[in-house]
């Protein structure tokens, strides 16, 4: 059975702070550090024993850096994804239409969380080889994605959103030919909306002035801090 590191708050721990920490059990290693400090989204570390997990939380507290210890197997699990391709905002609720064009309503009351970001996707292409007539390799590439999830209350619920497969034609005359431009907009028209609804980080820095895209350096983090919040939601509640 594994046990998880969850931060009480959404803040990265200083590289110097994890290096001393992990010095407590023999097989992490600056270089887990250093991975931590990059991309901490709310769980530290997750597959420790539970006495491994003590002396780290321990450790960690000796640091200021607040944790709590908990059963991965009492982790929430992320949803699987209701894909929305155009959006109509009303003033009860919201509007989405998937792919088929079929469409659901989800009132405002309902939403209970707005997570958005750049996100980093690694992508297999295939390239053609240059010396080999009709040859061809695949190459791997971290390519920048812009993801906005939306979760329900109960956390059972997830609409999700990809900037590039987005109709934003509900813009209107604000219609922007940036994709970055349209994005942000829809998330401060979304935090309006739902002005009751928690924000990840990416949301929270897109709703600023002036608006910033918060960068994930993998689609890991990014679910890491999903799984993040829905955790924390519900010890909260």
């Amino acid at each position: 059975m594994g046990y998880a590191i969850m931060q009480k708050e959404l803040v990265v721990p200083a590289l110097e702070q994890l290096k001393r920490a992990f010095a407590v059990l023999p097989t992490l290693t600056e270089l887990d550090a250093q991975t931590v400090a990059n991309d901490a989204f709310g769980i530290v570390m997750r597959g420790l024993e539970l006495d491994q997990a003590t002396l780290l939380q321990e450790a960690l507290l000796v640091e200021r850096v607040e944790t709590l210890i908990v059963d991965e197997f009492n982790l929430p699990a992320l949803p699987t994804a209701k894909i929305v391709r155009r959006v109509e905002f009303l003033t009860d609720h919201l509007k989405v239409y998937d792919s088929m064009k079929r469409e659901a309503e989800v009132p405002w009351r309902d939403i209970m969380f707005i997570a958005a970001g750049l996100v980093r996707v690694r992508e297999t292409h295939r390239v053609r080889e240059l010396e080999t007539v009709g040859g061809t390799r695949t190459k791997e590439e971290l390519t920048g994605h812009l993801l906005l999830d939306l979760f329900l209350n109960g956390g059972t619920t997830r609409y999700s959103i990809t900037a590039e497969d987005f109709s934003f034609e509900h813009l209107g005359a604000r219609l922007s030919d940036d994709l970055a431009t349209n994005f942000v907009l829809l998330i401060q028209q979304l935090a309006q909306h739902a002005s009751h609804a928690g924000q990840n980080r990416g949301a929270f820095m897109a709703c600023q002035q002036p608006p910033e895209l918060f960068p994930y350096p993998s689609k890991q983090t990014f679910n890491e801090e999903l799984t993040w919040m829905l955790w924390r939601i519900a010890q909260i509640r």
